[in-house]
């Protein structure tokens, strides 16, 4: 996104007013496509051509698809064989946010976390490109077996990214990301740092606590470790690397505050497990038949459902937190007859 402004700034000072392209696969914003391409050396900008249908339009700037005939273009997207005398473009590329992941731990993982490791660091590369471009990550303490992974899982697949075999290149101010860490992130401080280390890990398997401290040991850094929560948790907070990166992006680009953009890059199993904590800490202890069960009402649950998860959602996370659903009148005597508590988080649901 940020790169295709950039584009349609550097467009203008060169004075194309209409750019022609041909097939182009983008599902984002179609400049950052464009823009992502050049810096990948896929295309280059060539004079000439003629534009058919109207694309995207910027004020005075069009981008067409290129036809045979039709509007003549100031110029067009071409591969770079076709075209002897491109036209030179400079987008200036931002160096800041830099994402590094770390691959140190790499060896301790199974064969299936390995496979899903690789596929999130693919993803990552996915997600960066809608905002930024590959030289904004890097990848650190990069093995034979990781490249050898991903030239077999993504055969055939371009990219830029910046690896590196060593440590981590860290340029402050820089944060290490940890679903255990000493400070929580808000977006005064995603905004102050420039660099975020995230650690190549995938539990799956495993599920071994304190992992990312582990690996911030292994590396000797001395930066912030901070956590993402939502509302005073990292329950439901995506842990995927791509994810992770999708947050800050938001944030950053889109002007999101940290709860949008977390609640944006839920998936539906998140919402599920943040339902079901938020669930059984705000229902209430009722007893009944000298057995106490968790019971709330539908327009409590209505309150508690600020994730916009679907009904299905919501099904799932009652099941699982085994929370009875009571009408209002009947929690409502059950609390007058002093056999009903309140729990934990009832207070930020009932006034």
């Amino acid at each position: 996104m940020l790169l295709g402004r950039l584009l349609l700034e550097e467009l203008r000072k060169l004075g194309i007013r209409r750019l022609c392209i041909g097939k182009l696969r983008c599902r984002d914003y179609l400049p950052q496509c464009i823009a992502v391409s050049i810096l990948l050396g896929r295309y280059v900008m060539c004079s000439g051509g003629y534009g058919r249908n109207t694309l995207f339009k910027d004020n005075d700037l069009e981008i067409m698809s290129l036809g045979k005939d039709g509007a003549p273009c100031d110029a067009m997207l071409a591969k770079p064989a076709k075209c002897p005398n491109p036209i030179k473009v400079e987008i200036a590329i931002p160096n800041k946010p830099r994402f590094i992941i770390d691959l140190a731990l790499w060896r301790d993982h199974t064969k299936t976390e390995k496979n899903e490791l690789v596929e999130q660091v693919l993803t990552s590369i996915i997600t960066i490109r809608k905002y930024l471009w590959d030289g904004n990550l890097e990848l650190s303490d990069v093995p034979d077996e990781f490249l050898e992974y991903l030239g077999k899982f993504a055969r055939g697949f371009v990219n830029a990214v910046i690896i590196n075999r060593g440590p981590p290149r860290i340029e402050n101010p820089a944060v290490m990301l940890d679903p255990e860490g000493d400070c929580a992130l808000n977006e005064e401080l995603i905004r102050g740092f420039s660099t975020f280390v995230i650690g190549g890990i995938v539990d799956k398997e495993r599920r071994v606590k304190g992992e990312t401290k582990r690996l911030y040991d292994v590396l000797s850094l001395n930066i912030p470790r901070c956590r993402i929560e939502l509302r005073g948790s990292v329950v439901g907070v995506p842990d995927r690397i791509n994810k992770i990166i999708e947050i800050i992006l938001r944030v950053l680009f889109e002007g999101r505050n940290i709860e949008e953009a977390i609640i944006m890059s839920m998936s539906k199993r998140d919402r599920i497990n943040r339902l079901f904590y938020e669930f059984q800490k705000a229902a209430y202890r009722v007893r009944i038949n000298n057995i106490t069960v968790l019971a709330l009402s539908k327009s409590i649950i209505e309150k508690v459902n600020w994730l916009n998860a679907t009904p299905k959602e919501v099904e799932i996370a009652l099941r699982k937190s085994h929370v009875v659903l009571m009408s209002d009148d009947e929690l409502g005597r059950y609390l007058s007859l002093g056999l009903a508590r309140p729990g934990p988080y009832t207070h930020r649901y009932v006034k």
